[in-house]
């Protein structure tokens, strides 16, 4: 598979020089992709399909290839100028939602600059200090053991744990009579016209 790699705003892209991306390219290009992620330690990666102007199923599984080996090291595959072809292909498997598509590489840069230019403001500034959980509440929490149950002794378990039908119609009935209401607090709902 032909191919060029290039540098702009601190983003990595690949331009693919083939018509058609397809079986024949499948394996190429997982070794290139993988070599740009992996080797070349770029997270975000904007693969342009300006040239590309059909794909078939394998094609469509390096793109999907592309985008999880970008994921898992913590970054993006954007995928640009792609063809009508292309994008029909995308929604008819539904795959337009899960992908990242633009129309152009000046559509990413204009939307990824402020967040680049905000990374390297702050490089020199003194952050604010994390945040540190505190384990008040698990001091205060003893934790429950439960036994392991087993065939063996869970019929035990069972008829220690049930409750008699008698216990459930013993409990004691609600008072019909409004609780006393407490000072300062509010009630809800609308309010009584006068």
């Amino acid at each position: 598979m032909n191919y060029s790699v290039s540098s702009r705003k601190e983003l990595t892209i690949m331009k693919i020089e083939e018509e058609v991306l397809d079986f024949r390219h499948g394996e190429s290009f997982k070794v290139a992709i993988d070599e740009i992620v992996n080797k070349d330690q770029s997270k975000n990666l904007i693969i342009d399909f300006s040239q590309v102007k059909a794909i078939d199923s394998c094609g469509i599984s390096s793109m999907l290839l592309a985008h999880q080996l970008s994921n898992q090291s913590s970054g993006l595959a954007i995928f640009v100028s792609l063809g009508k072809q292309i994008k029909d292909l995308l929604k008819l498997t539904n795959l337009d939602k899960q992908l990242y598509i633009f129309s152009s590489i000046n559509e990413v840069i204009t939307l990824i600059e402020p967040a680049i230019k905000g990374k390297r403001g702050s490089k020199g500034k003194s952050q604010a200090p994390a945040y540190e959980a505190s384990d008040e509440l698990s001091d205060d929490l003893d934790l429950i053991a439960i036994p392991e149950l087993n065939e063996a002794n869970l019929e035990e378990h069972l008829d220690d744990d049930m409750l008699e039908t008698d216990d459930i119609t013993q409990q004691p009935e609600l008072s019909e009579t409004p609780a006393e209401k407490e000072p300062g607090s509010k009630k809800r709902g609308r309010p009584k016209k006068s």
